[in-house]
C-alpha cells in the first residue's frame, strides 16, 4: 500500500470513532491534545488499525505513536518491511517435487531385501539349549520346594 491508501484510512478510522468530518482530521493533529484522545481511546483505535491492515504493533512502539502523521508513517513502514519478508520468503520457498510413483523394479526388489533380514536372524538351533538351560536351572528350585 502506498502512503496515499495508508492516510485515508487512518483518517477514517478516526473519523468514525470521534464522529467527526474526516475533512477536519490532518495528518499534524496530535491524538490526546488535538483531537481529544485518551489512553482507552488511543488503544481502541490502534486495534482498529490492527485489524483494518493486518498488522500488529507491538505495546513498545505506542510511545511513539503521538500525532496522526506518526501513525500513518508507522504503519507503512510495517506494512512495507511485512511486503519485503513475504517477498523474501516466496524467494526462498522450493518448488514441490512429487516423489516418484513406485515401479515394477521397486516392487520386486522388497521381498529380497526381506529374504536378506530373514537370513541374517541367528538360526532358532542356536537359540534353543539356551532356552533349554533355563528350564533346567528352574527345575531343581521348584524340586527343593516341594522337599519341604
Amino acid at each position: 500500500m502506498t502512503d496515499h491508501a495508508v492516510t485515508p484510512q487512518i483518517i477514517q478510522a478516526l473519523a468514525t470513532y470521534l464522529k467527526r468530518d474526516a475533512s477536519s482530521i490532518t495528518e499534524s493533529h496530535h491524538l490526546r491534545d488535538d483531537l481529544g484522545l485518551d489512553s482507552v481511546a488511543i488503544i481502541e483505535l490502534l486495534f482498529e488499525i490492527e485489524d483494518r491492515f493486518k498488522i500488529q504493533i507491538p505495546d513498545q512502539d505506542l510511545p511513539g505513536l503521538s500525532t496522526v502523521g506518526s501513525v500513518t508513517a508507522y504503519v507503512q513502514q510495517r506494512l512495507s518491511s511485512t511486503d519485503a519478508k513475504s517477498s523474501k520468503a516466496q524467494l526462498k520457498a522450493k518448488p514441490f517435487k512429487a516423489k516418484p510413483a513406485a515401479t515394477a523394479t521397486t516392487k520386486k526388489r522388497a521381498p529380497a531385501s526381506r529374504k536378506a533380514a530373514a537370513s541374517k536372524k541367528a538360526p532358532a538351533s542356536k537359540k534353543a539349549p539356551a532356552s533349554k538351560k533355563r528350564a533346567a536351572a528352574k527345575k531343581p528350585a521348584a524340586a527343593k520346594k516341594k522337599k519341604r
